[in-house]
């Protein structure tokens, strides 16, 4: 009998081991796995940052000729005709930007992205062409948001001073307050 309890405790015993062993290896495995990921994960961040750092550049150099020159010129030239992208500028006119989130579909999220990326008046977003809209969907991750949901027309309705419906009820019922 204690042979047998013996011969069943060394078996119980290289189990253990054994699992062990096989455990600490698919967890090194498996932790190697995630780390790759996180490596690639990395990598496109720092991609990305680097096209953010070259878009900063093209924005402070569109904002410094569109600053300098008057409203109504300002808006033939938001249209930037290289590679699609709409012309940003480094700060809202006179200091006070539009509430962009009389636009539907534009909330307080997309309206501070677009603040940081030099949107700020209607006017910039009325004179979007679809090669424009294209780009900016795309760099906001919302691919054919802006289309769908007519950014551009009423945009070009409120730069004009005139009212939407959804512009109506976020005056009225304090939407985003």
């Amino acid at each position: 009998m204690n042979y047998l309890l013996s011969q069943i405790f060394l078996c119980l015993l290289a189990a253990f081991i054994l699992g062990a062993i096989i455990g600490w290896l698919w967890r090194n495995y498996s932790t190697q796995i995630e780390l790759n990921k996180l490596k690639k994960r990395f990598e496109n961040c720092k991609k990305d940052f680097e096209g953010y750092k070259t878009l900063k550049e093209k924005v402070k150099v569109k904002s410094e000729k569109s600053q300098a020159t008057p409203l109504t010129d300002t808006i033939d030239e938001t249209i930037d005709h290289e590679n699609g992208i709409p012309a940003f500028l480094h700060s809202p006119r006179g200091g006070k930007a539009d509430d962009l989130k009389r636009i539907k579909g534009i909330g307080k999220v997309l309206e501070g992205i677009l603040f940081e990326q030099g949107i700020f008046h209607f006017e910039q977003i009325a004179s979007w062409s679809d090669e424009n809209a294209k780009w900016m969907d795309t760099f906001m991750k919302f691919p054919g948001r802006i289309e769908r949901e007519k950014w551009v027309e009423q945009a070009a309705l409120l730069a004009k001073g005139l009212e939407t419906d959804f512009s109506k009820k976020v005056d009225k019922n304090k939407i985003y307050d």
